[in-house]
């Protein structure tokens, strides 16, 4: 922000994540950046009375990651160095949805593994590196200082002596959360109210963080989600749980309205076990409690509409939570977040800050939380009891496509990277929904739904088949009413219901025997989705116990020799010209040739940093072929080549 454009001082009200990051947006065009926040802070990754979010289950998605690693340089290799995690999705992750686990195809994008509390320490302590940035602890805003035409600074009132102080600044961002006395500080200035949207699901959860009973299972589970479903008439019953740092889980259960977790260590066991798969309650049995039981209930959907109003005041912008708030069940706050930022940075750079340009900057920042908005706020109306708008005719049919979605990408790898496009906010629905993404929706699920876990977690230690309830007509009576987890809630009856799909409508998925083919067909692929997840993570060494000790493996002209020079070179290549790359593809083919014996064609390419898409350049086609050793399938001879269109005739 170069001459008259450029400010001396800015105000940001709040220092927790949203806070930070709109400071952060600011450094490269104001003087001096002052963050004021309520609590005095930690000196380490520890939670605060400001943040009750902190003892509960985040997400931290690959879009906000690498959004917040644009505002501050080096905070996402800081995750890792402290000890948080690259969970690739849906590659390392379990999603059990309405339509049954979603197959493990490999995919470009992620969720980072990390607690609240070390996330926002890491995002304080990159932000405070910068000489002109501090932050004014112990203190909170009461008020705005200036008029309707423009605001000129905020009062503050220092919260251990009661001290008050007006300070000017040029410029005042609201990031103070759901708590925020905006439209309260506005009214006094004489600006109409505030128009605002509620949707309100009442939901509630409870979390505690457990150890795993050893360190291969909580690395083998670094992410589940067991989701409800809206079908069902019923209230909603989900449980997340992840891998954070120091080798934890956190481990979080929720429910809308009328299914609310118990917060007593055997109410919340037994809240687990009533989840639409016995996976979560299986894991939470064998961990060992590390925290107490906490809860929250504050969850609604809150849209201030700062954007529609007619009159605003130059000097002010609203910013995070303030602004919109989103149920904190999907995750996408603190991604949502900082998307604003990097939209707030790049609006400043735009034009003059005059009144139209405030306008346009407050408009920009809502409309980048536009999609995280519509996802929570569609899928919340869906549950009894949900409070807000009647739903509109294009509301109902975004929640068709949505549901055709879900449907389609737990067995299709096209429908898959679309659906986790759009969970992490990385593209705009008119984007998701592109030509390629349309025909696989067209075409539906490639397999019938999967209730059974992934082959490579069988026996590990939950249940392999957890049967969908019987309904009525299949039982030949009432059925019972699932359990209640407490006393005080009084309404948790789940309507039993045979989960369906639109492409297998009448058949019960797990009544059916796999043969054996299908069962090494799919051993075959978890052996691929395993390479693919090693290289997600550029550990060569894993990357290489998929092979045998003699494989050959001929990749981009190279030919490798042994299981040995595999892993040593694979090193060398994820430190020089991979560093930063992940693979994507799907499986096109699997041929058994014999007991022990396999082909399989994969189409994919490998896409270096920065790269997000698959192109005619970096397209690829391989051939691998596999050997069952001591029970276990191995890679014995991979090659690929440059995918090209038919030979010219």
């Amino acid at each position: 922000m170069k001459g008259s454009r450029r400010l001396g001082s800015a105000l940001v009200l709040g220092g927790g994540v949203a806070g930070l990051l709109a400071a952060a947006a600011l450094i490269e065009y104001v003087d001096t950046i002052t963050v004021v926040e309520r609590d005095r802070l930690p000196d380490g990754p520890e939670v605060r009375k400001g943040v009750p979010q902190g003892r509960h289950l985040h997400g931290l998605q690959s879009s906000g990651v690498q959004a917040i690693d644009t505002l501050l340089p080096g905070t996402l290799e800081s995750f890792f160095a402290a000890g948080a995690h690259r969970i690739a999705m849906p590659t390392h992750a379990l999603f059990y949805g309405p339509h049954g686990w979603m197959r493990q195809y490999p995919g470009e994008h992620f969720t980072v593994g990390t607690t609240r509390p070390l996330a926002e320490h890491i995002v304080r302590r990159a932000l405070l590196a910068h000489a002109h940035v501090r932050i004014l602890e112990g203190a909170e805003a009461t008020g705005l200082i200036g008029d309707a035409r423009r605001v000129s600074g905020a009062h503050i009132r220092h919260r251990g002596t009661g001290e008050r102080e007006s300070v000017d600044a040029d410029l005042v961002i609201d990031a103070t959360g759901r708590g925020s006395k905006a439209p309260q500080w506005l009214a006094e200035l004489g600006l109409p109210e505030v128009p605002a949207t509620v949707v309100d699901a009442g939901l509630a959860y409870a979390s505690r963080v457990i150890r795993p009973p050893d360190e291969a299972t909580g690395r083998r589970f670094p992410l589940i989600a067991l989701q409800g479903d809206p079908r069902s008439g019923g209230p909603a019953r989900v449980g997340g749980m992840m891998l954070v740092e120091d080798g934890t889980w956190m481990v979080t259960l929720a429910g809308t309205r009328g299914a609310h977790p118990p917060l007593d260590e055997e109410g919340f066991l037994r809240y687990a076990q009533t989840l639409r798969h016995p996976l979560m309650s299986e894991l939470i049995s064998q961990g060992t409690p590390v925290s107490r039981i906490s809860g929250f209930q504050n969850t609604a959907n809150h849209r201030r509409h700062y954007d529609r109003l007619r009159t605003r005041p130059t000097g002010f912008l609203v910013f995070g939570d303030a602004a919109t708030t989103f149920n904190p069940l999907y995750g996408q706050g603190v991604t949502a977040a900082a998307l604003s930022a990097v939209t707030l940075r790049e609006e400043l750079a735009r034009g003059p800050l005059d009144e139209e340009g405030y306008g346009r900057i407050q408009e920009a920042v809502i409309r980048a939380t536009d999609i995280a908005w519509a996802m929570a706020s569609n899928e919340d109306l869906r549950y009894p009891g949900a409070k807000g708008p009647a739903p509109s005719a294009r509301r109902k049919v975004l929640q068709r496509c949505s549901d055709r979605l879900r449907i389609t990408a737990a067995c299709d790898p096209v429908a898959s990277q679309a659906l986790f496009k759009a969970l992490t906010l990385t593209t705009p629905p008119r984007e998701v929904f592109n030509a390629r993404t349309l025909r696989a929706l067209l075409r539906g699920p490639r397999h019938p739904a999967q209730y059974d876990l992934p082959p490579e977690h069988t026996g590990l230690p939950a249940p392999t088949v957890c049967p969908p309830r019987p309904s009525t007509a299949q039982a030949g009576g009432s059925a019972a009413p699932a359990p209640t987890t407490d006393e005080t809630y009084t309404d948790e009856t789940h309507r039993d219901e045979t989960y369906r799909d639109e492409t297998h409508e009448g058949r019960t998925p797990m009544v059916e025997t796999e043969t054996e083919t299908e069962t090494e067909k799919k051993a075959v692929v978890a052996v691929l989705e395993r390479l693919g997840a090693a290289w997600s993570e550029l550990d060569a060494r894993a990357l290489a116990d998929v092979f045998t000790a003699d494989a050959t493996m001929i990749a981009f002209g190279y030919l490798r020799k042994g299981r040995e020079e595999i892993a040593t070179r694979m090193g060398e290549a994820f430190q020089g010209p991979y560093k930063g790359s992940r693979v994507v593809g799907d499986v096109l083919e699997v041929r058994l040739l014999g007991d022990s014996a396999a082909v399989a064609v994969v189409r994919g390419a490998v896409l270096t940093a920065g790269e997000t898409e698959v192109t005619a350049e970096n397209a690829i086609r391989s051939t691998w072929a596999l050997v069952k050793q001591d029970g276990e399938w191995r890679v014995a001879a991979y090659h690929n080549s440059p995918a090209k269109e038919d030979m010219p005739v």
